[in-house]
């Protein structure tokens, strides 16, 4: 079993969940404190992050989980109060966006904003920088070296009988349309109902050989040796090798995503000079260094890189080299529509 829980475990979200609704009501009541409701993948975040904040600041940070981004931004939509920071994926910026659902961290307020790479300013999906890069990763496969005969090197290893029932998919709609996508060679920005039947088909005829869906436990499976090969996004799997040295990580020659994780400052905060004061401690070189350093994940953050762990900011899997950089795509922006097109497609895979 794993010792060091991942970015995506929900472990601790199953335990809090049902209390979450009485404790956010609790710190309504108790709103004279100076506090920041902080809203997360769990276990992304360094152990002494959020503690030296409050040491130092003098501001509490309560932290409560989410285990799949689409759930979260359903909630917030649906109308779940009470948050003042979340992380929010480049994907689904537009979409808080054009519902008004996060303000824009006023220019100037963050004196360590220079601190971010030139790449990560001003971006496609959030030119105008309402939010802040926290960190960034890619997707990719994870395999156990003991147990293949070699590395697998494409996205259709995924697809091979050989290894059936050893295989394991994230369970988010966007990593697996677009990866089924880019194999049948559809644009992202297809509305072609006979593009999402090719998509289906080609998902579905992957299901008989995939042992689960999952964006979480299947970390378990892999450090037990339960599975051989599964989707993974980067930092889990290197939080996963800590616990079995024989899991590596490879980008498959067909390409791959990067992804850049966000902090968003939500509508209608309480706390909104303490969130500021979260945000540009957290752009901190040390702080962000250590972050990296503890989840395993990129950073966005140019003056934080050189205090990145040596062997970590020279391996290609977590920073790949400039050539790979300029293959690697970010996910399109989907407008409504095209969102309902490839949700109906993943349901109908799950279903099936």
């Amino acid at each position: 079993m794993m010792t060091d829980a991942t970015r995506r475990d929900f472990l601790k979200i199953a335990v809090l969940a049902p209390l979450m609704p009485a404790l956010m009501a609790a710190c309504r009541r108790a709103d004279t404190r100076r506090v920041v409701n902080f809203y997360n993948w769990s276990n992304y975040i360094g152990k002494d992050t959020l503690p030296e904040f409050t040491r130092r600041a003098g501001v509490s940070v309560r932290y409560d989980l989410f285990a799949d981004e689409e759930e979260m931004f359903a909630k917030i939509r649906a109308g779940a109060r009470g948050y003042d920071l979340v992380v929010i994926g480049d994907y689904l910026i537009p979409r808080f966006k054009s519902l008004n659902l996060i303000d824009a961290v006023p220019s100037g307020t963050l004196k360590n904003m220079g601190n971010l790479a030139p790449r990560f300013r001003r971006p496609s999906y959030d030119p105008d920088e309402t939010t802040i890069p926290y960190l960034w990763g890619t997707t990719g496969i994870a395999y156990n070296r003991r147990k293949l005969a070699k590395q697998p090197s494409s996205w259709w290893d995924l697809w091979d009988p050989k290894y059936k029932d050893r295989i394991s998919m994230l369970d988010n709609v966007r990593d697996c349309v677009a990866v089924a996508m880019q194999l049948l060679r559809i644009p992202q920005t297809t509305r072609d109902p006979e593009d999402f039947r090719k998509v289906r088909e080609l998902l579905l005829r992957q299901k008989p050989l995939v042992r689960q869906y999952s964006s979480s436990s299947y970390l378990n499976s892999l450090v037990a040796g339960e599975i051989d090969l599964a989707m993974t996004w980067s930092g889990d799997l290197f939080q996963a090798a800590r616990d079995n040295p024989d899991l590596d990580y490879v980008l498959p020659k067909e390409g791959t995503y990067m992804w850049v994780d966000c902090l968003a400052m939500l509508r209608g905060s309480r706390h909104r000079e303490d969130t500021l004061r979260l945000i540009d401690y957290l752009l901190e070189p040390e702080v962000a260094g250590s972050i990296s350093n503890s989840v395993r994940y990129a950073t966005p953050n140019a003056k934080a890189f050189p205090l990145v762990e040596k062997a970590l900011r020279r391996d290609p899997r977590v920073y790949p080299t400039p050539q790979t950089m300029g293959q690697l795509q970010l996910h399109h922006i989907l407008d409504p529509e095209q969102s309902e097109m490839w949700n109906q497609v993943w349901a109908d895979v799950k279903v099936s």
